[in-house]
């Protein structure tokens, strides 16, 4: 039944027509269309279903839960993080090999310091003082001579689990966390104080700073944070909050005389339309926002909500900002595209011609060097140096060769590039888009949207960790992991010229000799990459629970309350569709608190628990709880912002329902404090 399912998929995608795109160039708005050969004869396709579904038994044969590496350590050398130290020279973390790296100019590495645990972002003030965050909260603090490092100092920031972003500010540094949002961190000469709370942000990704306006990346509450710091830097004398319908995913700041300009990235402000099947309105945008002073508050005003998907520029995490006089001259990458764009907007939204240059995919942030700019780039493992006269260069950082499949990193290349989906175009509601645009990094965009289906909306649902989570999403009729991937390539590709069957070749597209590739790739080899990438592509470790060996008082009735009430649904499984895996309360406390956390916390059944309308007669099936962090807003509509109101929704009686109307059936406070410190931990 499976099998017949993809074949039935394969065939109908064989039968549509193939047509080339419309070729660009240097400020075309069209990119140029990726060439494709012929796609499988239809009399394959059934062959090729049963070798996808064959493929899929033996990795989940041969595959350990307990054993698996997070992502992270999966990933390669990873170059996560850049910043500028002077004119000449920049620091960089290669997050796959935990270190911090002295750049020169055309990206050849003169220095390397061993960096903080785990090394996401790096940040260097204006006296030249580098700092290094680790996600555990370790930083390094270290000066340069453009040549070398001087001797580092390291401090913990002991509330800190789960760092994610970086900013030196004046009279400290700002820090974002997973849990606890934007922290500041004073400092007095080498000493950090007490990290304090400096603006609520949920899913905090990223920050930037100009003269005291600091603006923060909201994840989950699709939105920026702004602040405007008192001169201190730790007081904040005005706030404002920009929110969109769908998420933000990169900012950037500069002062303009009547206050500032932002501008940053993320999907178009327009509700996700999935009427026709297809993902609708979820083109990359670069917003330009001109912020005030408007007494006690900050006041907001858009300038330009500018299309880059029409221009090829797809997943800009990464956008510059510079003011001209009443004109923003904008710098825009795309993580999921190779163009590089540059382009000016006038306070009063107009314009200038975009220029355009192709570089690579997976640039992530750039930093200004010499007569260009450095890039890290960690989908292909590389510094990428863009020269002001035009020249690109890929350059590897020193260390062992990568080992890792080409597989594994073409399915990279086809979750966070439009590698998937090579004739995409940005039509009405037709868009550019990856599987990031609406999972970023894996997780989730904090939306939630309509279904397409009578009036269901969803929240989206992570999908680092997939592999032994079957049957896939809400609905579960994704019943393997070969049907999923077929289903992706023909939902991404609806609507394209080109269809879901296509081939790939290094001798098109040159960035794909970077991931192994040596010759062409058709349609069943991209599929079995894109699995291949998703038995990798797993969770990080818990930040709850690093250097943990035992629960505390709390969390162990946590546990025992969970053990009562929630794991008849959400099983303590290593893998959801194997009942055979499930573990006993006695082996919670050991695998919970190991550096896998493996258990998934679901079972394959729909349930109908009360959170309507469900979005198949038989319920939602269940969720699983594997890094609930990550997964906001929670149940299947999105119904409830916080781990804190799932548990004030809680019913025991007459049967349990995550909704109803007499408190009296509910937790009590000590029972939801109890169960709020074991789920936190899985």
């Amino acid at each position: 039944m499976r099998a017949r399912a993809i074949a039935a998929l394969l065939a109908a995608a064989a039968c549509e027509a193939w047509a080339p795109g419309r070729s660009g160039g240097h400020g075309s708005t069209e990119p140029e269309a990726v060439p494709v050969t012929q796609a499988v004869p239809v009399a394959e396709v059934a062959e090729v279903a049963l070798r996808l579904e064959a493929y899929e038994q033996q990795r989940h044969a041969a595959y350990d839960p307990t054993a698996s590496r997070p992502w992270s350590a999966a990933a390669g050398a990873e170059p996560i993080a850049i910043a500028a130290v002077g004119e000449a020279s920049a620091v960089g973390v290669l997050r796959g090999r935990n270190a911090l790296v002295l750049l020169a100019a055309s990206g050849a590495e003169l220095a390397r310091l061993e960096a903080p645990d785990d090394p996401v972002a790096v940040t260097v003030d204006p006296e030249g003082w580098i700092h290094a965050l680790g996600s555990r909260g370790q930083i390094m603090r270290v000066r340069s001579d453009g040549a070398t490092f001087g001797t580092p100092t390291r401090f913990e920031l002991p509330d800190v689990r789960g760092g994610r972003d970086l900013l030196s500010v004046p009279g400290g540094l700002l820090v974002t966390d997973t849990d606890q949002g934007v922290l500041s961190v004073p400092m007095v000469g080498a000493t950090a104080a007490t990290a304090k709370p400096l603006a609520e942000c949920g899913g905090p990704i990223g920050l930037a700073h100009a003269e005291r306006l600091v603006a923060s990346v909201c994840l989950f509450d699709r939105g920026l944070v702004l602040a405007e710091l008192a001169e201190d830097g730790v007081g904040v004398l005005r706030t404002a909050r920009v929110v969109h319908d769908g998420p933000w995913w990169s900012v950037a700041v500069a002062r303009h005389h009547s206050g500032w300009i932002l501008a940053g990235g993320g999907v178009e402000d327009h509700p996700l339309d999935r009427s026709d099947g297809s993902f609708g309105y979820v083109d990359p945008h670069v917003f330009v926002v001109h912020v005030s002073r408007c007494g006690s508050e900050l006041c907001t005003r858009r300038i330009a909500a500018i299309n880059v998907g029409e221009w090829g520029v797809v997943m800009p995490k990464w956008v510059g900002v510079e003011v001209l006089g009443d004109t923003a001259a904008l710098t825009i990458s795309g993580y999921g595209s190779d163009r590089l764009t540059r382009v000016e907007v006038g306070l009063d939204g107009q314009l200038g011609v975009p220029k355009h240059q192709t570089v690579a995919p997976g640039l992530r942030q750039l930093a200004r060097v010499g007569q260009g700019w450095l890039g890290a780039n960690p989908l292909l493992d590389r510094w990428v140096r863009i020269a002001d006269d035009g020249d690109v260069a890929l350059v590897v950082p020193p260390g062992p060769p990568d080992a890792r499949d080409p597989s594994v990193r073409v399915g990279e290349a086809l979750f966070f590039t439009t590698l998937l989906a090579p004739g995409a175009q940005s039509i009405g509601q037709r868009s550019r888009f990856t599987c990031e645009t609406c999972h970023f990094e894996g997780t989730v965009d904090g939306r939630v949207h309509y279904t397409g289906r009578a009036d269901i909306h969803a929240a989206t649902k992570p999908l680092v960790g997939l592999f032994v989570n079957r049957p896939h999403f809400s609905r579960a009729l994704d019943r393997t992991l070969a049907v999923m991937v077929d289903n992706e390539f023909e939902v991404a590709n609806r609507g394209s010229s080109l269809g879901p069957l296509f081939t790939v070749s290094p001798a098109d597209i040159p960035w794909l000799g970077a991931l192994g590739v040596e010759v062409p790739l058709g349609p069943e080899a991209l599929r079995r990459a894109f699995m291949d990438f998703f038995v990798a592509f797993d969770h990080e470790t818990s930040p709850m629970v690093r250097a943990r060996t035992d629960l505390n008082p709390t969390e162990r009735r946590g546990a025992e309350l969970f053990a009562l009430h929630c794991e008849s649904c959400h099983q303590a499984r290593t893998v959801t569709d194997d009942p055979s895996t499930r573990v006993s309360p006695a082996g919670w406390a050991a695998l919970v608190l190991s550096a896998r956390g493996p258990l998934v916390w679901a079972n394959e059944a729909r349930v109908r628990t009360g959170i309507e309308p469900y979005v198949h007669p038989e319920g939602a099936r269940v969720t699983s709880l594997r890094r609930l962090g990550l997964k906001r807003p929670y149940f299947t509509n999105g119904s409830a912002r916080s781990l804190d109101e799932v548990l004030a929704r809680v019913r025991l009686r007459p049967a349990f329902s995550h909704s109803g109307s007499d408190p009296s059936n509910g937790l009590d406070a000590d029972s939801r404090r109890a169960l709020r410190a074991f789920l936190v931990l899985l």
